[in-house]
């Protein structure tokens, strides 16, 4: 593939409707008119694109967007639920935060200030046009690429997209040159994006994209002459740079010490050598949100799905199918027993704390199946991952001090799984790799390593046509990432129609009946085979009506194409 990163760079015709960038309101308290870079004016504009994480709630539901939570709204996510038309205007196609970027990028070198005092905002800002990028990239597609700002008459305004492959590439040549300004995590101040965070990053666009490359080929989404082992090979080499740093590593466990679950309930990962970087909440900085609060007393009206829970092996390693030690689904105790232990860690289970103060202990019972509205929980399967009961973490609800619990926004285990899944990809995978990674992660809880050979076959496995090891590698990250913001993309990039359009229950309805319920269960749907069936009278009661035609990407709006009549819509739209 004749590969380059483009240096005459387009803007999409939206910005013809935006205000003069110099006639701004100040950007987090400095303006950009006048701005002399200092390294004050540098950081409070970097400063401002720290908004563009996600939010502890926004990580920890973001998976209702995916078959592992069921929302009790099945169009929650347009996009798979298939109803998504083609918006008027807004819809994604936002551009004002690269436009932002690009000024920085564009004019720091105004500055008076040494080299070793900029390059570490110059970093910042490459990735966060990175960030912003392959969001775009994500929803859309093939891009045009900018890399100035733009005026209203600019004619680049009117040019069309170019290849994602090209867009990617130029992401990838972003984020090297940010890991190359960036400070390494030692020596940046807490919070702050440093090399690692560029690397990993790296690791995830490269593997998402060579992903897509390969598993959309032949289709109207894929990319002509594509080389996709060029992406996995960047994904490789970016999350091997992290793992041979030695500046991270994966703690075992004794799998029932809830080591996992310790990890996503903290208020401070200073120096926790699993995470990357993390959101800091502060009381004292009236920075806090309310994730605790609805963990623990809400339903949040999703649930965990059967797919996911039946998708954690045995204890022996092996799925539950034929297994012996599957002790079947009539009760949630039943269901973690000889399970790995991810899975009791990540489901709240009868008898687990839902509040502790002054020595006293509220102990979780039932799931909220019986709750109204926002309150339900839909499956019967509550989420437990990133609680943590302790009422000094939780907070009070709407108009009080709320929760302080840490959002990790990048950690180890991530870069781990994306190293074994892009050497595989490259057909390069060996023992050696799968025992510095997935078998690093099994350790943490106790399980049983995973073997180059597999050892078993499994006639529930969603990819039956790729190898077993892609299988149980894909597997692990389902298992892994759960409740973190990753399954929507993995389900895009690896083409899963047949996965995405799979029916979705709750747990077994029998284990439920009689229990005393306050106020009692009404208007719950129970399927043929009794599991709870929260989208039995919708229209996706046999699963997403997601249409592989068009629904991997979103449709630009309809006042970009006339604006620019160079820009094509996305296909089916």
């Amino acid at each position: 593939m004749n590969r380059f990163v483009l240096s005459i760079l387009v803007l999409i015709g939206g910005l013809c409707s935006c205000e003069d960038f110099l006639d701004r309101e100040p950007l987090d308290r400095i303006t950009d008119k006048g701005m002399k870079f200092s390294k004050n004016e540098m950081e409070l504009y970097c400063n401002s694109f720290y908004t563009l994480f996600p939010g502890f709630e926004t990580i920890i539901w973001a998976d209702n967007s995916s078959d592992n939570l069921m929302s009790g709204d099945y169009n929650y996510n347009s996009q798979l639920s298939g109803t998504i038309v083609v918006p008027a205007s807004g819809g994604g196609w936002e551009w004002g935060n690269i436009r932002n970027i690009n000024y920085f990028l564009n004019n720091y070198h105004v500055t008076t200030e040494s080299w070793n005092v900029t390059s570490k905002y110059v970093g910042e800002m490459l990735f966060w046009r990175s960030w912003c990028y392959f969001n775009l990239l994500k929803q859309f597609g093939d891009l045009p690429w900018i890399n100035k700002a733009l005026d209203v008459n600019s004619e680049e305004l009117y040019e069309p997209r170019v290849s994602r492959s090209i867009i990617v590439d130029s992401i990838i040549s972003d984020l090297t040159l940010a890991a190359e300004y960036l400070p390494t995590i030692d020596k940046t101040e807490p919070q702050r994006i440093h090399k690692d965070v560029a690397l990993a990053f790296l690791s995830r666009v490269a593997l998402y994209e060579g992903s897509w490359e390969k598993y959309h080929a032949g289709t109207d989404f894929g990319v002509k002459d594509c080389d996709y082992n060029y992406f996995f090979r960047k994904a490789k080499d970016a999350a091997e740079e992290i793992m041979k740093s030695g500046r991270y590593i994966i703690s075992k466990g004794t799998g029932d010490d809830f080591a996992y679950w310790n990890l996503f309930r903290q208020l401070d990962l200073s120096g926790n050598k699993e995470v990357i970087l993390w959101r800091k909440y502060d009381y004292s900085e009236q920075i806090s949100h309310e994730g605790q609060n609805r963990l623990l007393f809400d339903g949040v009206n999703t649930g965990v799905t059967k797919s996911l829970v039946d998708d954690y092996l045995c204890i022996d390693g092996k799925p539950i199918t034929g297994n012996l030690n599957y002790k079947g689904d009539n009760s949630v105790m039943d269901v973690i027993q000889n399970r790995d232990p991810r899975l009791a860690q990540s489901i709240f289970v009868p008898g687990y704390p839902r509040l502790i103060r002054d020595g006293d202990t509220v102990k979780y019972s039932l799931p909220f199946i019986n709750l109204p509205g926002f309150q339900r929980n839909t499956t019967g399967y509550q989420q437990f991952k990133h609680a943590n009961p302790v009422i000094e973490s939780q907070g009070a609800g709407s108009g009080s001090p709320g929760a302080t619990t840490a959002a990790i926004l990048f950690r180890y285990g991530e870069v781990l799984l994306n190293y074994i899944e892009a050497v595989t990809e490259l057909g390069e995978c060996t023992q050696q790799d799968l025992d510095q990674t997935i078998n690093v992660l099994r350790d943490k809880v106790a399980m049983p390593h995973l073997k180059i050979d597999v050892g078993f076959s499994d006639p529930d496995w969603d990819y039956p046509d790729l190898s077993p090891l892609i299988n149980e590698i894909r597997r692990e990250r389902r298992v892994e990432l759960a409740f973190e913001g990753f399954r929507f993309d993995d389900l895009m990039r690896w083409a899963a129609t047949s996965v995405i359009q799979k029916k979705q229950l709750g747990a077994k309805f029998s284990q439920f009946e009689g229990a005393l319920f306050d106020p009692p269960l009404t208007g719950l749907f129970i399927s043929s085979d009794g599991y709870l069936d929260p989208w039995q009278k919708t229209p996706a009661k046999d699963g997403w009506n997601f249409d592989p035609t068009k629904n991997y990407l979103k449709p630009i709006p309809t006042n970009e194409l006339v604006l620019n009549k160079n820009l094509k819509q996305n296909p089916g739209y």
